[in-house]
């Protein structure tokens, strides 16, 4: 618990300086740090995205959103939800694998660590 409060203040923090590049930097730094617990990559994912989603929601409050969303959309030529659904999953899988990424940097890091409770 306290690897994934870590990330997510962390996460927040450096997205807050350098933007979306810090998705994959605090990711890997977490994956290196925490390689021997159990899911580090999903726990880190997760964080990653709750730390973009606050972001987002704390940006959405000088703007118009939804609307932004929409001009998007059509410049990319995808319907709305599929833009929303791409944005919510874009610091999930950055996040999340460059953790992975990074836990399998560390020597003698346990390879069952991402493997799920029971499963060996």
């Amino acid at each position: 618990m306290t690897t994934f409060l870590a990330a997510l203040i962390s996460f927040v923090a450096a997205e807050f300086v350098v933007g979306w590049w810090a998705l994959p930097l605090v990711g890997l730094v977490f994956g290196v740090l925490a390689a021997r617990e159990r899911q580090v990559g999903t726990r880190v994912g997760i964080a990653a995205l709750l730390a973009w989603l606050a972001l987002l929601a704390w940006t959405a409050q000088s703007g118009d959103v939804p609307a932004f969303y929409g001009a998007l959309a059509g410049s990319m030529g995808l319907p709305t939800p599929a833009v929303v659904a791409i944005t919510v999953a874009y610091p999930l899988l950055l996040g999340g694998l460059a953790a992975r990424f990074g836990a399998g940097l560390r020597h003698g890091a346990d390879r069952a660590a991402e493997r799920g409770p029971g499963r060996r």
